[in-house]
């Protein structure tokens, strides 16, 4: 692995670890026992690196893992591998999602990336609710689209501060993020036909014994 791809996979780790705010480039270079310079030969600053590992989000959420509506896969399917992708991405980059406010506040250029995924990342959430509602698995006014979506993604985006809030001694764990897409089938199940209701509970039944699992581990 390159010295550039070393910094990006332990600067996530520690900031997962130990909170972004409470790890600098210093902390970083001495986790891998390379020299600051050689740290800053790489990147300019801490912010950079922030943007950097973005990056690799925006490609692991968006272009690697992020479902296709495509005839080949259910509809229902399709919002299933979505939970599970948004998942990964959660634990991978919960740091990201425990303090997005003010890591968007101090990079504009991360801002402004950000963004842009998120306007893309948008319109496959509004093509994956479409395809349920044509599969009759889901039933909605059109206008309430935009709503719904915006509802989904909030969730996703804010569940892990909003959990981090109202707990004391946080431990982040499967089971938080088990929760969080619950939260997210609550949402969708008042639009659940009696059609898709089956399978609907189906995969809500499937994360609950997720979540039971993962808290019996913890």
């Amino acid at each position: 692995m390159k010295t550039r791809d070393k910094i990006i996979q332990a600067s996530i780790a520690l900031f997962n670890d130990q909170g972004e705010r409470n790890v600098t480039t210093n902390h970083i270079a001495a986790h891998l026992s390379i020299s600051p310079g050689n740290l800053y030969y790489h990147f300019r600053n801490k912010e950079d690196i922030i943007l950097s590992i973005y990056e690799e989000y925006a490609r692991n959420i968006v272009l690697d893992t992020f479902p296709q509506v495509t005839p080949d896969v259910k509809p229902l399917d399709a919002i299933i591998l979505y939970m599970d992708a948004v998942f990964q991405a959660m634990m991978k980059f919960r740091f990201f999602y425990s303090n997005l406010p003010v890591l968007l506040a101090k990079n504009p250029s991360l801002h402004d990336k950000y963004v842009e995924v998120q306007h893309i990342i948008t319109d496959r959430v509004s093509d994956m609710m479409i395809s349920l509602k044509e599969a009759g698995v889901i039933t909605f006014e059109n206008d309430e689209l935009a709503d719904i979506v915006s509802l989904l993604r909030l969730v996703n985006t804010f569940w892990l501060s909003f959990y981090q809030t109202q707990n004391n001694n946080v431990v982040i764990n499967d089971a938080v993020f088990y929760q969080g897409v619950l939260k997210i089938l609550v949402i969708i199940r008042p639009y659940t036909t009696d059609v898709g209701l089956p399978e609907f509970m189906k995969a809500r039944e499937m994360y609950m014994k997720r979540c039971e699992k993962a808290l019996d581990v913890a």
